[in-house]
């Protein structure tokens, strides 16, 4: 049987069983036929029936969503750069895109969700821009200590609007991270949009993969990588404005799981785009699962746990490319 089969049935199979996993585990535990029964059955009376539906199911389908997006910014943006270590956290695009929320809700507390997006994608295209700019994509060092740099500002200037304007348990949300609060109206807002944005990359995948290739080659077979590096980035940045807008900031999600992915079925970006969109959905809907049976803990804290000693992984293996 052909290996990409064998990997996608894999896949679907962990979809299915992250889905029923996530809806059965959390602070209260249900069984599998509880849920069922609930899904089978939405519009039931009983109490178990509304919180599986009106709380849990929103949470773990936005979970996916979220999972999806951030993973496929961080492929697009480690194949636009040519650097292992990008992702939206790394590139400073999540905390432009949460400063610019948590600013815009100050200005405008009666924003509504199609505002916070907007407002983010503002927020993190500014910064990225900023740093690709100011690194000229030629040094991934350079370009991960001014993304760290740039955090650590745009994080304080953000702690400091949230401190004067009494915003504390907001501001948590997102630093913090987390699927919770989600509603099936942001689901069916997202969806499409998530849906159609990563559809547009997999049909530009001969596009880019030629970005993986030097300036040099990309010019003697006539593709204009300026184009297709503004088209890539804008989508990545959208992705992960949305991301942030829906469960705040996320780290390491989007440099994990493209390395995992690009590990298993290579770097060409048909298959990896796919897999790494449901790998990396399924990654965030199990990582918000533990952080929801922990009492709530940072969705972040348990993304870390795995991400932390990655990130040394490649530093290490890669160390000599990066001096």
């Amino acid at each position: 049987m052909n290996r990409t089969y064998i990997l996608a049935s894999a896949l679907f199979i962990g979809v299915l069983a992250s889905f029923f996993l996530a809806m059965m585990i959390g602070v209260e535990h249900y069984s599998f036929q509880t849920v069922l029964n609930s899904l089978m059955h939405p519009g039931a009376d009983d109490t178990v029936t509304q919180t599986l539906m009106e709380i849990r199911l929103p949470r773990v389908l936005v979970a996916f969503l979220v999972g999806m997006m951030i993973s496929v910014a961080g492929l697009i943006m480690q194949t636009v750069t040519h650097n292992d270590l990008s992702e939206p956290s790394i590139l400073g695009i999540n905390a432009g895109a949460n400063l610019m929320i948590v600013l815009v809700v100050v200005l405008v507390p009666t924003i509504t969700f199609v505002g916070l997006v907007i407002s983010g994608f503002m927020g993190g295209a500014l910064v990225g821009i900023f740093i690709l700019m100011m690194t000229r994509y030629n040094s991934p060092v350079k370009l991960v200590l001014a993304g760290a740099g740039i955090s650590l500002l745009l994080l304080a200037l953000t702690n400091f609007i949230v401190i004067a304007n009494g915003l504390g348990q907001f501001a948590m949300f997102f630093t913090s991270g987390g699927a919770a609060g989600q509603t099936l109206s942001n689901v069916l807002m997202v969806t499409p949009v998530a849906i159609v944005l990563i559809l547009i990359l997999i049909l530009m995948s001969r596009e880019l993969d030629v970005l993986l290739l030097s300036d040099d080659v990309a010019h003697s077979i006539g593709q204009n990588q300026r184009i297709y590096k503004f088209v890539s980035l804008f989508i990545a940045i959208m992705l992960a404005a949305i991301s942030v807008a829906l469960v705040g900031n996320i780290i390491f999600l989007g440099m994990l799981v493209p390395h995992i992915v690009k590990m298993i079925v290579g770097h060409l970006h048909k298959k990896a785009l796919i897999f790494t969109a449901i790998l990396g959905g399924v990654f965030f809907v199990l990582a918000d699962m533990f952080a929801r049976m922990f009492s709530e803990m940072p969705v972040n804290a348990v993304i870390a746990m795995i991400g932390l000693p990655f990130f040394i992984y490649i530093i290490r293996r890669r160390g000599h490319t990066y001096a």
